[in-house]
């Protein structure tokens, strides 16, 4: 009788946990140095391919934001979680699928880290994305011309060389970030939905983007933001940048708003409830593999 009560106590605890991945092994990154990024060598995200799973110089806020899938400004959480980086391997488990990804990253965050989390709802001021009068103008993206294999790897996140920035989506959605003058983007967007866009502006501004436009399908797209919005939303976002004096005279050229307005796009002011994923603790060095 005592052997029944204790394996089923051992079921309900497995059952509470959630799914869990096989193996995994979690460190902390190395830093990343000029040296990284002029080699091009520097990858920041996740990719997943059959049943491996890696996260490469992922911070605990991020992690906690592809657990609980939900966007920044739906993660409260201490400011070290933004600049401490970790790199984790993971296996599936047998008959594991990737949509289960998040919620064994939930397990593992709770187990490694001693993550503790509760959930509520707060309201927020953010930016609609929404059709400009007359629609929008984008160019709705090429069918691809091979059918994509059947499982396919998925990469989502950044590599970064001397020319510039390639950002990965997951599936689709592939950018490209070029820098301008003053500090300036240029940036290329493929195959983004209206959601992916909105999600993508994100970074760029001090409010939370949320797509209300209500349109559907994939798109291609090309818009400069300014070094001023770049500054502006990097300190939004809690990133300190100073800015010479004689930069800061310079004209701005092309802007986030104007490139919106070509596009048929605007963003306007509302306000939105959210439900917020509160990090009450968690360590900053993971327990040993």
């Amino acid at each position: 009788m005592r052997k029944i009560i204790a394996a089923l106590g051992l079921a309900c605890y497995a059952f509470a946990q959630g799914p869990a991945f096989e193996v995994a092994s979690v460190k902390r990154s190395e830093p990343i140095t000029p040296e990284m990024v002029q080699s091009g060598r520097l990858q920041i995200g996740v990719t997943i391919d059959a049943r491996s799973v890696r996260l490469s110089k992922m911070s605990l806020f991020d992690l906690t934001k592809l657990a609980y899938q939900v966007k920044s400004h739906q993660v409260a959480a201490p400011p070290w979680t933004i600049n401490e980086r970790y790199d984790i391997q993971a296996k599936l488990p047998e008959g594991g699928t990737r949509g289960q990804v998040p919620a064994m990253l939930q397990t593992l965050l709770a187990e490694r880290f001693k993550m503790k989390v509760h959930r509520e709802t707060r309201e927020f001021t953010v930016l609609a994305l929404v059709e400009a009068k007359g629609g929008h103008k984008l160019k709705p993206s090429a069918p691809d011309a091979t059918p994509a294999p059947e499982s396919p790897q998925i990469r989502g996140g950044i590599s970064v060389g001397p020319g510039g920035a390639q950002i990965r989506s997951g599936v689709g959605g592939d950018s490209r970030v070029t820098p301008g003058p003053r500090g300036a983007e240029h940036v290329e967007t493929k195959k983004m939905s209206m959601t992916s866009l909105a999600d993508f502006l994100n970074r760029y501004s001090e409010h939370p983007v949320v797509d209300m436009t209500g349109v559907a399908g994939l798109f291609d797209a090309e818009f400069d933001v300014s070094g001023e919005e770049l500054r502006a939303a990097a300190r939004a976002h809690g990133a300190a940048i100073r800015t010479p004096a004689e930069e800061a005279s310079e004209p701005s050229g092309p802007t986030l708003k104007s490139s919106l307005e070509k596009l048929g796009l605007r963003l306007e002011t509302r306000k939105a409830p959210a439900e917020v994923i509160v990090v009450d603790s968690a360590e900053k060095v993971p327990t040993e593999n």
